[in-house]
């Protein structure tokens, strides 16, 4: 982890830290996003700044969060 100084990741591992505390049932796309860096980062810098990062999804959770019958409903309308 040296491709930025060590202020920068205490600023993203903050960044993390509330987001997290403000939105408890965040993906971790959504917390990667807000906080400028990737979730594998973020996962390394949970260790050292004390949060903890969701699990990812699986894919069956993944198909299960998105209605196919609106998404496809709304293709016919074109």
């Amino acid at each position: 982890m040296a491709q930025y100084t060590q202020e920068k990741y205490k600023e993203f591992a903050m960044r993390a830290k509330e987001f997290i505390a403000k939105n408890p049932d965040a993906s971790r796309k959504r917390i990667s996003d807000y906080a400028g860096v990737h979730a594998g980062a973020l996962d390394r810098l949970s260790k050292d700044y004390g949060f903890t990062m969701p699990k990812a999804l699986t894919p069956q959770q993944t198909r299960r969060a998105s209605s196919w019958g609106t998404i496809l409903g709304g293709l016919s309308k074109k």
